[in-house]
């Protein structure tokens, strides 16, 4: 009995099936049963684990937290120093150019001490004694002028560093000293000393250890001759002209300032943490006093009368890593320390053991970790499981594949030449008629291929119509599109000569147009206003609304007579948005004005997602505080109350639309003003605006994956400086 292809195609396809139902059920059996088997073992081991847990929490805790601790902050300071190097190797190779190109510079003239002042992070230049006795040649002159030319680098270097007490310098070995310094909240440069006038940096420790070493170093510790007499922790290197080393440039940076980094590294109100040499001398520390004070010229701590500590102190400045207790001044303490392995020094961070003790964790920590792993290990017992299905599963489409087409060539020969006649209609040839008489449902599709054509012809009669018009529609959505985008400020900075704030904002609508819109505007030179609105629905009708909601609410703003009254200015908003509403839109939204200078920020929300407001002075972020106001063009003469807050240096406003905490992924599930809140306290808020609203935005499409877009997402920003 001859089998039709619809027969012949179910027996094939349902023998497939049943194998692959077979095999797939045997791996599933033994799958579950390894699964089964390892949470029952996990579970044995669980108990097992917990009760020795707390017997070695103390040691175990200790070793990992301030280990972990010690690691990271001597990453921390190496990076730093690192960084000052690569500094000074940049200052020397532009220094070295300069010396061996002197054709391609222009002189310069710097000014001189003895008869200036020199404002603070300006180039001045020095000369030794000895050139003071014998006085400057003309061809020292040249060179000292071509060399001036550094101060272009010099002086921004020295910007990068306007927090810390630092200097920025070139020493000839001519005796002439190029210099910018940097003294924070100093107007001048403290160069008034003559130590400074007859300086010859040739007999400074900074210039004798890069000469001795021919490359990059790090000073030992040494106090500064200018103003306070600090002391100072630097790098140098030589530079080159076309004869050879022709001097070195260095920069060095108060070690106070420096520690500044690591002052909140020690656990406990007693402990503190410091910084050895490869000579065991202390560089940096909390402590102005004791065996671990810093000191020019400082003690070997490795020959400390303290056993522990000088033990500890060896280690350390073999590089290598710990937790030890050590005796500091009668009092015990635990000191972990690590070493810093591009620079040769080791830091170390000293806490009570008291403290630890008072400070030792419950187990649930360790019984939460515990269960972390058991998931994993599920985890990778189901990918495993799903690899291998996935793997079998080709192998039987290959072999699905294979048959077919061994199964094909018996039936292809009435298929290719269905094929060629539908070519040649593909081709245009619409009065074609396809002639097959198989029996089976080739013969059927033939048939209706023909009819086909005859209905393709009155289709593509109407078809041509319907194209035009929906190619015209699409144009007016675009340029819809455009001026809906056009209206909202899309160039930024928007105030380029404005550093006291930076602002930023974006808008992805889920349609061609949308009803979310943003707006930022300054009333006058210290009140700048920010919008941030969503309109009901989606689409022309929602455009149509936001563009009268933000003209609207723009010009109540930029005419209010009553200063600081920005719940009036919503209120008449409100009632000009409710005449003639007769669709019944409205709109939600949070308005503010920012006094620049002070950082007050009135705001109104008028039924808007509360704001995220960033703290510069602790690093964090919560929701702002906002009223349960009535959303815009709903009813008239609404009352509106208008709160106020305080933005400090660094703080800024995040405002949003639903299109971000209400996102869906392709579970439904929404991604909240939780996650928002979370993700913005992991990341960094201090980044530029553009840069955070674009970690956000990634956060969000991470969350939704492959869903398609469920509402517009609108995001603004504003930074006080």
């Amino acid at each position: 009995m001859k089998l039709n292809i619809h027969n012949r195609v179910l027996i094939l396809v349902l023998s497939a099936g049943i194998l692959s139902f077979f095999v797939v059920s045997i791996i599933s059996f033994f799958g579950m049963s390894n699964i089964r088997q390892n949470a029952l073992d996990m579970g044995t081991q669980l108990g097992e684990e917990g009760a020795n847990y707390t017997q070695n929490l103390m040691s175990v805790q200790l070793k990992e937290t301030l280990g972990e601790l010690a690691e990271s902050r001597a990453t921390f300071i190496d990076h730093e120093l690192e960084y000052m190097k690569e500094n000074v190797i940049v200052l020397a190779d532009t220094m070295t150019e300069i010396m061996q190109n002197p054709q391609n510079y222009s002189p310069v003239e710097l000014p001189d001490p003895r008869y200036t002042k020199i404002p603070m992070g300006k180039t001045y230049i020095t000369y030794s004694p000895d050139l003071h006795a014998s006085g400057i040649s003309e061809n020292l002159r040249n060179e000292i002028e071509m060399a001036a030319n550094i101060r272009n680098f010099l002086e921004p270097l020295a910007k990068s560093y306007f927090k810390c007490k630092s200097s920025f310098y070139v020493g000839s070995n001519k005796g002439y000293f190029i210099c910018s310094s940097v003294f924070p909240n100093e107007e001048y440069s403290p160069v008034e000393n003559n130590e400074i006038y007859d300086y010859d940096p040739r007999l400074r420790p900074w210039y004798k250890q890069a000469m001795d070493a021919g490359a990059p170093v790090f000073s030992d510790l040494y106090t500064n001759i200018v103003n306070d007499g600090y002391q100072l922790l630097g790098t140098s290197a030589p530079y080159y002209d076309n004869n050879g080393i022709a001097g070195v440039v260095g920069l060095d940076i108060s070690n106070g300032d420096i520690y500044q980094a690591i002052v909140d590294t020690a656990i406990g109100e007693e402990g503190f943490s410091f910084v050895l040499n490869d000579k065991g001398e202390v560089i940096l520390s909390a402590k102005n006093d004791g065996i671990l004070a810093t000191k020019v010229g400082g003690n070997d701590i490795r020959l400390a009368s303290e056993t522990s500590l000088a033990d500890a102190a060896k280690s350390m400045v073999k590089g290598e890593s710990g937790v030890v207790p050590v005796k500091i001044d009668g009092k015990n303490y635990y000191l972990a320390y690590s070493p810093m392995p591009s620079i040769g020094w080791s830091f170390g961070t000293l806490t009570l053991q008291d403290e630890i003790i008072k400070a030792s964790e419950s187990t649930r920590d360790y019984f939460i970790g515990q269960i972390e792993i058991f998931q994993e290990d599920l985890q990778k017992q189901y990918s495993f499981l799903f690899k291998l299905s996935v793997a079998i599963l080709l192998m039987l489409l290959f072999v699905l594949f294979f048959l077919s087409s061994k199964f094909s060539k018996r039936v292809s020969q009435p298929i290719m030449e269905l094929s060629d006649n539908v070519r040649e209609i593909a081709s245009g040839n619409l009065d074609k008629k396809i002639d097959i008489h198989t029996g089976d449902e080739i013969e059927h599709l033939a048939a209706c291929f023909n009819a086909m054509t005859s209905e393709l012809k009155d289709y593509m009669k109407n078809l041509t119509k319907v194209t035009a018009e929906k190619e015209r529609i699409a144009t007016e959505l675009n340029v819809a599109k455009d001026i809906q985008h056009s209206m909202l400020p899309n160039i930024f900075p928007p105030y380029p000569n404005r550093k006291d704030f930076d602002i930023y904002a974006t808008m992805n609508a889920a349609k061609g147009v949308g009803g979310d819109f943003y707006d930022f505007y300054l009333l006058d030179e210290n009140h700048l206003a920010i919008t941030m609105a969503d309109v009901s629905g989606k689409g022309i009708p929602a455009a149509l609304f936001m563009v009268i909601s933000k003209t609207v609410l723009k010009n109540f703003a930029t005419f209010a007579t009553a200063p600081d009254d920005y719940a009036a200015v919503v209120e008449n908003a409100n009632n000009q948005l409710c005449q003639g509403n007769d669709e019944m839109m409205f709109v939600t939204v949070f308005f503010g004005v920012l006094e620049i200078d002070t950082g007050k920020f009135i705001y109104v929300n008028g039924g808007h997602n509360p704001p995220i407001i960033y703290h510069a002075e602790n690093n964090s972020c919560e929701y702002l505080s906002v009223k349960k106001n009535f959303v815009l063009g709903g009813m008239e003469d609404v009352p509106y109350k208008q709160q106020e807050t305080t933005l400090q240096r660094g703080d800024l406003i995040f405002t949003y639309t639903d299109g971000v905490n209400e996102a869906m992924n392709e579970q439904n599930e929404e991604y909240t003003s939780e996650r928002l809140l979370q993700f913005m306290n992991s990341t960094d808020c201090r980044a530029d605006l553009k840069t955070l609203l674009a970690a956000v935005k990634a956060d969000v499409a991470k969350h939704v994956g492959a869903a398609e877009q469920s509402d517009d997402i609108t995001m603004l920003a504003l930074r006080r400086n």
